[in-house]
């Protein structure tokens, strides 16, 4: 297969599923956040379930849930949530789950240990970590100013308490769900240890957010971690993702529709991130820039303020990645701005 084929025209309208495959559903959770939705999927057996991603922590997916749960899967014991990333719109209903219904969580460790550590960090005021990470990348001081008077982000506004006790997925570990195994491939780089799982008698590839058709996932270094490499690893799980013969698997992925074209996809982003790379060397070639002043060739159009965090942490992400591979070089002006430029 040479292209990407979408089996499915439209979205599970509300409070609907679509059945991929016998015993294998697919629901579309509307957020109501920048993010329109999240994909989360059940894996049906005789006399329970195991769902996969939950949704944020709000009242509209809860009741989202409440109804298919009793309507649609007529109060099957729900054996297990399986969380393929911490991001809050994968995890963000886990503890719900737990608490009302007796669940088992399985995911990687550093999916649950760094979900558990953000639900306890709640900030008031925009940190001096998050600051001079803004003033270190070139953004505008006037911006900086404006920003710090925002609410600051609080992970814990969109994700239940997640519970202690949960049970670990390691690399290459083979699920038995039902009739059917499933193997774990961890990877790294939109998020730590991304659980992604296949089940070869199924053909069916859950990706998480690791692999999206139409757009590459968000690969950001944060204020947390600024010397970050998180595209470097982000590339070598797609190489490790790219040695799994592609057999006709039907990719279910965390957003966006599913589709076929599994090695196509993967082959078409490590193609986005080489032309990135590209217009950024281009950029840096001759004067050196912040990562602030390489957001539009990166893009290729005009960030607005409400994207400025994102697009920041994708461009200092490759920046990193470019520094670390010995393409460009780093300094600090007199501002304390961090400046790149091409090696010669």
């Amino acid at each position: 297969m040479h292209t990407i084929k979408y089996p499915f025209k439209n979205f599970p309208q509300d409070k609907k599923i679509v059945e991929v495959q016998k015993g294998v559903y697919w629901i579309k959770i509307l957020l109501p956040s920048m993010i329109s939705h999240v994909n989360v999927y059940v894996l049906e057996d005789d006399d329970e379930i195991t769902i996969i991603d939950t949704g944020l922590a709000c009242d509209h997916c809860k009741k989202i849930w409440s109804f298919l749960i009793n309507s649609k899967f007529k109060n099957k014991k729900i054996k297990r949530i399986i969380i393929t990333h911490h991001h809050p719109d994968h995890i963000g209903l886990l503890g719900w789950f737990v608490n009302n219904f007796n669940t088992e969580i399985w995911t990687s460790r550093s999916s649950w240990l760094t979900g558990r550590m953000l639900t306890l960090d709640k900030k008031k005021t925009v940190s001096n970590e998050t600051l001079n990470f803004w003033l270190n990348a070139g953004i505008p001081f006037e911006i900086v100013q404006e920003k710090s008077l925002e609410k600051p982000f609080n992970f814990i506004d969109f994700v239940e308490l997640i519970p202690l006790g949960y049970k670990r997925v390691i690399d290459k570990e083979i699920l038995n769900i039902g009739e059917n195994k499933w193997i774990v491939n961890l990877t790294d780089g939109h998020a730590p240890e991304h659980i992604t799982l296949y089940s070869p008698n199924l053909k069916l590839f859950i990706t998480g957010d690791q692999i999206l058709p139409g757009i590459s996932p968000n690969i950001s270094v944060y204020p947390t971690e600024p010397l970050a490499d998180p595209l470097a690893e982000y590339l070598k799980s797609l190489e490790k993702l790219l040695k799994i013969k592609d057999i006709g698997y039907l990719v279910l992925p965390g957003h966006n529709l599913p589709f076929y074209g599994l090695s196509v996809r993967i082959k078409q982003l490590f193609n986005h991130h080489k032309k990135a790379f590209k217009r950024i060397e281009d950029s840096v070639s001759k004067k050196p820039k912040s990562a602030y002043d390489i957001m539009f060739p990166l893009f290729k159009r005009k960030i607005e303020k409400h994207e400025i965090d994102l697009a920041l942490g994708e461009a200092v992400a490759h920046l990193n990645y470019l520094w670390k591979s010995g393409i460009i070089k780093k300094e600090k002006n007199k501002n304390g701005i961090n400046l790149f430029v091409k090696c010669t």
